[in-house]
């Protein structure tokens, strides 16, 4: 099975809110294993923009921290598989729980981070 995985991320650590990352580290996965990666500058932070953004990159799944429902919901019509609650460690310490299924997810609602502004 190839996956397309975006993990919302700023130098190479997982980012808490999903929306608001100032990069994106894209993996891409062939059978369980990993074999490339690349991070690209994140969207501007604006209602949408970050589904559209990784649905435009051919992302199949993303691996992030808290999200807001607008998101959930955005993902979910685009098709990307949403792997919330994920805690903030280095990516590729992230992907290879996530990959060996030893992952430990947290709370995926963003209201600890998002101050009461309108998710995306």
């Amino acid at each position: 099975m190839n996956q397309r995985i975006a993990i919302p991320s700023n130098e190479g650590i997982l980012w808490q809110h999903f929306g608001k990352a100032p990069q994106v580290t894209i993996f891409n996965v062939e059978d369980g294993k990993i074999i490339d990666s690349k991070v690209l500058q994140a969207p501007e932070h604006e209602h949408g923009a970050m589904p559209r953004f990784l649905a435009e990159q051919g992302c199949t799944d993303v691996l992030c921290g808290g999200l807001g429902q607008g998101a959930v919901n955005m993902l979910n019509q685009l098709g990307i598989r949403i792997h919330a609650g994920a805690p903030e460690l280095p990516v590729e310490q992230v992907l290879s729980m996530f990959l060996n299924d030893t992952i430990v997810y947290g709370d995926p609602s963003c209201h600890h981070h998002c101050e009461g502004h309108h998710h995306e």
